[in-house]
């Protein structure tokens, strides 16, 4: 039997925008890729990342995805023809056009104004999100940030993400002491925090003008069955894709 494209599909309450996020399952991709590994750099068989993802597109009732090299940055574009710009995040006002980010623990933020007329997505692991990924996402969109709705999708959750003193200063530094209530002091490492990635990005949001936002539930880490996880399953493993386009 043909593998079919697994993907959750969540209701944002905006007509005329569609999200989806796929998950492991669905594709062909052999362990530890298994199955539907949309990341064509993360060591798996390129034949098998090409196919995946035509299945994806083939699936999905979209024109075409655009895709992105992501690099950890801030580093915004429009989405134009079939480019893969060097870039985490990107916008369009274009209909049919899906939009992707990769994802295995990072958080995926997709944006749309009210009125579906224009949608974007950024890729936002700590070092981005700190350094203002979101922020340049929102300034290179032609919406006014009162008018945007957010949506946050899986990523590793507070009690899964243990980092350094480092990662806790970079926020202070970009947010200052608000940013304290997003970790708690972890119970295994002195001086290591537990990080809430979703309540990082809602202050960044918040104080970027954005006030509706949702999603931030799903946790990459703990749903082992549905998604990918880097930090539990280590090197090499897969990416899923975060998807926004509207529809008209």
């Amino acid at each position: 039997m043909t593998p079919t494209p697994s993907w959750v599909a969540p209701d944002i309450g905006i007509d005329d925008v569609q999200i989806r996020v796929t998950t492991r399952a669905g594709g062909i991709s052999q362990p530890p890729w298994d199955t539907q590994n949309l990341g064509d750099h993360v060591g798996d068989i390129a034949e098998n990342v090409t196919e995946n993802r035509r299945r994806l597109q083939s699936a999905l009732p979209v024109i075409c995805i655009n895709w992105l090299r992501q690099v950890h940055g801030t580093h915004t574009v429009r989405a134009v023809d079939d480019q893969v710009p060097m870039a985490d995040a990107q916008w369009t006002t274009d209909a049919g056009r899906a939009l992707a980010v990769l994802t295995a623990d990072c958080l995926p933020v997709v944006l749309m104004t009210r009125d579906a007329g224009c949608v974007g997505i950024a890729h936002a692991g700590w070092r981005g999100l700190a350094a203002g990924v979101l922020e340049s996402l929102i300034t290179s969109m032609p919406a006014n940030p009162a008018l945007i709705t957010a949506w946050l999708g899986p990523a590793i959750s507070q009690s899964a993400y243990e980092v350094g003193p480092a990662v806790k200063d970079a926020f202070q530094h970009a947010l200052g002491e608000t940013s304290n209530a997003c970790f708690a002091p972890s119970t295994v490492h002195e001086r290591h925090w537990m990080a809430d990635l979703c309540a990082l990005a809602r202050l960044h949001l918040t104080r970027a003008g954005v006030s509706e936002i949702q999603g931030g539930e799903r946790c990459t880490y703990s749903e082992s069955d549905k998604f990918f996880s880097y930090r539990r399953d280590g090197d090499p493993t897969g990416r899923m894709a975060t998807l926004i386009w509207r529809t008209g």
